[in-house]
């Protein structure tokens, strides 16, 4: 676990480094103008995602709330109770430590901005990602919950659920 924070640490730090030399903007963009974004895109770019892994764990909670009803997965009143307080306790634990994580990355941008030298801004940096790894932990224990709760049957339901909306917005993507 320690050598997951010191490694998150110091990517999360390197990053927030490079990227606050000037010019690695533009840099990033091969020389070319960064795209415009609109208003809505700029207040949303703060924090894009708690998790160490962005990509690739399925967010069951949200998911089945989109099936809660559905036929085909048939859920019974004794499951969806499980569910209620699976999902209950995931997001209440990730908004826990969601205004920490903010506030850290957002001290910690300001100081790498200004110059500060890297070595004073590792506490900040292992506390995020500490932050991190803990939200992490939160949504893989969601995950196992969720799982232990679904029959095989219903797990493969929302399994080609999962895939056919993955299908959908590639092919929507690519148009």
């Amino acid at each position: 676990m320690k050598k997951l924070t010191l490694l998150a640490a110091s990517a999360a730090l390197g990053l927030t480094a490079a990227y606050a030399q000037p010019g690695m903007q533009n840099d990033m963009h091969q020389g070319q103008a960064m795209p415009q974004k609109s208003m809505k895109q700029k207040k949303q770019r703060g924090m894009k995602s708690l998790f160490l892994i962005r990509h690739g764990l399925p967010h069951y909670s949200m998911i089945l709330m989109k099936l809660w009803d559905d036929k085909g997965l048939g859920l019974t009143p004794e499951q969806k109770s499980k569910l209620e307080a699976i999902r209950n306790r995931t997001v209440s634990g990730v908004k826990e430590l969601v205004p920490q994580a903010k506030e850290l990355r957002k001290k910690i941008v300001q100081a790498a901005k200004k110059g500060t030298e890297p070595a004073a801004l590792t506490p900040d940096v292992e506390k995020l990602a500490s932050l991190k790894a803990r939200a992490t932990e939160i949504q893989l224990q969601c995950i196992y919950d969720t799982k232990k709760v679904l029959t095989p049957e219903q797990m493969a339901y929302v399994d080609r659920y999962i895939k056919e909306k993955r299908k959908k917005h590639r092919k929507k993507r690519h148009q």
